[in-house]
């Protein structure tokens, strides 16, 4: 039985976005709140919550509805998920979905809610790789540098942005590679594990690409590689971990919507259209490709799909490691 995590509560509610009343798009039925909800299950600044304030206004306008953005950020996601899975199935709620919340749907017992059974894909919208990212000031600059310290008595201490996340997981998967040992710290969000990394709290942490272009720029942390399948144009000159010898290494932070089951199957198409006419807006397009960001636009189908192969292969991970809610 997995013990469970202890809960932080973070809610916050914004209106963003006004969707106008005259669009030539179908308009969901009048929502009760007056809006469109986007319940996000990670604080503020948390990739979920940057892509979903950045595709609001054009979701907004293509379903003629405002959009409220609402962080319920805690328990590995399923504070957030939670909610949406009881929330009315009207398509006034939804949920920002990352690798998370299926990691989470895997490893944690007594959830209030079944992923697949109590919600139902929307879109999904893409992923950005993750950077490996150390203190500057710390005498770690290679990959080489970080064995030693994984193999060493102490092992290697590492942040997170919570059990179970990506980056989490990750971690485990590359010092399985090493053969190295390592101390997991948990934070309540990548933010607060930013901090940690910043404050010599930890020695590494994988965040995503921007976030770690902004950091090695500003010299405040240094990234020893990426992982992407190739070079990326915003770090030409830093490997990716398959180049160093790790094959088949290249996890991304990826993200999608779902909403509550026996949402109607036109009001999920709707909002489908909704979010695919953000993504192909060229200036959405521009701004998501500034942040390392793969467009990858799936329907619901193919959504569905991907989150049981994710589901199956991050489960491994979790058995293999015998990574519990604690850990």
């Amino acid at each position: 039985m997995m013990k469970k995590l202890k809960v932080w509560g973070l809610a916050t509610a914004i209106v963003l976005f006004s969707g106008a009343a005259n669009l030539a798009h179908a308009a969901l039925p009048n929502c009760p709140s007056g809006a469109v909800k986007v319940v996000v299950p990670n604080p503020p600044g948390a990739g979920g919550d940057i892509l979903s304030r950045l595709l609001g206004e054009k979701v907004g306008a293509a379903l003629g509805q405002n959009i409220v953005m609402e962080n319920r950020a805690g328990a590995t996601t399923t504070i957030g998920t939670a909610n949406v899975a009881r929330s009315t199935p009207d398509g006034c709620t939804i949920l920002s979905l990352t690798a998370s919340g299926v990691v989470a749907s895997v490893f944690l017992d007594n959830l209030p809610y079944e992923l697949t059974r109590d919600l139902q894909p929307i879109a999904g919208i893409g992923s950005v790789p993750m950077a490996l990212a150390v203190p500057n000031d710390a005498n770690i600059n290679s990959i080489d540098d970080l064995a030693k310290i994984a193999k060493s008595p102490g092992g290697l201490t590492y942040a997170s942005g919570g059990v179970g996340t990506l980056a989490h997981l990750s971690t485990v998967r590359l010092l399985n590679a090493l053969h190295g040992v390592g101390n997991h710290i948990p934070f309540k969000g990548n933010p607060d594990a930013t901090q940690a990394l910043l404050g010599n709290h930890v020695q590494m942490f994988f965040l995503s690409v921007a976030d770690g272009r902004a950091l090695e720029e500003s010299g405040k942390a240094k990234i020893l590689a990426v992982t992407a399948k190739e070079r990326l144009p915003m770090f030409p000159h830093t490997p990716t971990l398959i180049e160093l010898g790790f094959d088949d290494f290249a996890p991304s932070l990826w993200y999608g919507y779902l909403a509550p089951a026996k949402t109607p199957a036109d009001t999920i198409d709707q909002l489908y259209k909704a979010f695919a006419s953000a993504v192909n807006d060229p200036q959405i397009q521009e701004k998501l490709k500034n942040m390392g960001f793969t467009i990858d636009l799936q329907d619901p189908v193919q959504l569905k799909a991907f989150m049981a192969e994710e589901a199956k292969r991050w489960g491994k991970v979790i058995r293999d490691n015998n990574i519990q809610s604690g850990s």
